[in-house]
């Protein structure tokens, strides 16, 4: 635990810096959901800068020089400046890789006109941190760090000399949350992103011989989105009429950009989010096993491909099972993976008290739970409904 240089009271004000107008690829859309629920728990501005119309060329030469001298800090990343002219509480900075860190000049006076800093980092390998040093040495300006990769956060308290907590991703529970169990889910396996070849070859050819959904990304490039909440709707609508969500190991395919390490992403959390079962991949850590402590979390699929989709069909000719699996998921999601979850983690350690915002936000939750409950009672489910066709 930390304690603040300075009481933070329940009332306080929060300054979130969003990367927002900056980077427009899909894969960040789940952090900006992260600070809108901040946004809406507190009292809080979400202060986005624009990059400057002029060509990229500042930025670059930044981070060459970040991979190598401290130096870097003295060019300017092209991000036109803004000086803030009042003070804040808490300073809150989401960043998915370190590189993201090289915009913050563009908030010369941050550091002074804040009280607690927290930076999370989404996506920094450990391998990663020696090629960017000097950069990831300016993380001391923070108070605390969240790590979403635990294996790196020992690493990074090394370097930084500030506490930092495995802070793994989370989803908007009241986005995400069915109305009800009970409701039609045509798709049979949803897999978002990278996938395993041998796997989604027979499952091609599985799923269209039973006349089945497969739903799976088609793009080879990393997609853009003009705007979170969009993307965050359909994720969530399209995960909500989903039976199988398949999850994997981060980075799988790319030992290159991992180089040992073993993590897992918001995936394993967004698919029990919505209500779907979970299937695939995940690591067998006590990381993993301390957010995901319940067996149903996801059906680990065999090595063998036969087998896994084996495994696969196995469970969609099982509607009671599956119906089994996705009551206990959705009520574990809403109770410990909502965002409101992980900022109260952070303030936690920093002994910062709860907002009356996120007592508000857990309270929601605990009705929505209620609800659910009340309905999937009341409805017939997916079992019932198939024994009488």
């Amino acid at each position: 635990m930390t304690s603040p240089a300075v009481p933070i009271p329940p009332s306080r004000e929060v300054l979130i810096f969003s990367q927002r107008n900056l980077n427009d690829n899909v894969s960040r859309c789940s952090g900006f959901e992260f600070e809108d629920v901040i946004a809406n728990i507190e009292t809080a501005d979400i202060l986005s800068p624009r990059r400057a119309r002029e060509p990229r060329l500042p930025y670059n030469p930044k981070r060459w020089l970040s991979k190598r001298t401290d130096l870097f800090r003295y060019w300017p990343s092209g991000v036109p400046k803004t000086r803030l002219d009042r003070d804040y509480d808490i300073f809150f900075c989401d960043v998915q890789k370190p590189q993201e860190l090289l915009v913050l000049d563009a908030l010369p006076n941050w550091r002074d006109r804040c009280g607690v800093a927290i930076c999370v980092l989404e996506e920094v390998w450990t391998q990663e941190l020696e090629r960017h040093m000097p950069l990831v040495r300016t993380l001391a300006d923070f108070d605390l760090i969240g790590c979403a990769f635990a294996e790196t956060c020992d690493a990074l308290h090394r370097v930084t000399g500030k506490p930092v907590i495995h802070l793994p991703g989370a989803a908007d529970m009241v986005r995400f949350a069915p109305e009800t169990l009970a409701a039609d889910r045509p798709i049979d396996v949803y897999c978002m992103g990278r996938r395993r070849p041998e796997i989604h070859e027979r499952l091609l050819k599985v799923i269209k011989d039973r006349a089945g959904f497969y739903l799976y990304d088609s793009a080879t490039k990393p997609p853009i989105a003009a705007d979170h909440t969009v993307h965050r709707d359909l994720l969530a609508n399209l995960v909500q009429h989903t039976k199988l969500f398949m999850v994997d190991i981060a980075k799988i395919g790319h030992a290159d950009q991992k180089r040992g390490n073993v993590a897992w992403g918001p995936r394993h959390v967004e698919g029990i989010a919505g209500g779907a079962a979970q299937v695939g991949y995940a690591p067998d850590t006590d990381d993993y096993r301390q957010y995901f402590d319940w067996p149903e979390s996801v059906v680990r699929l065999s090595e063998d491909p036969d087998e896994a989709v084996d495994q696969i069909v196995k469970l969609l000719d099982d509607p009671a099972e599956l119906d089994r699996m996705r009551r206990i998921n959705l009520a574990a999601a809403l109770n410990k993976h909502d965002w409101v979850h992980r900022w109260a983690q952070l303030l936690e350690h920093l002994q910062i008290a709860e907002s009356e915002g996120i007592a508000q936000r857990r309270q929601h939750l605990s009705d929505m739970a209620e609800r659910l409950n009340s309905r999937n009672q009341s409805q017939p489910t997916a079992a019932n409904l198939s024994a009488t066709r």
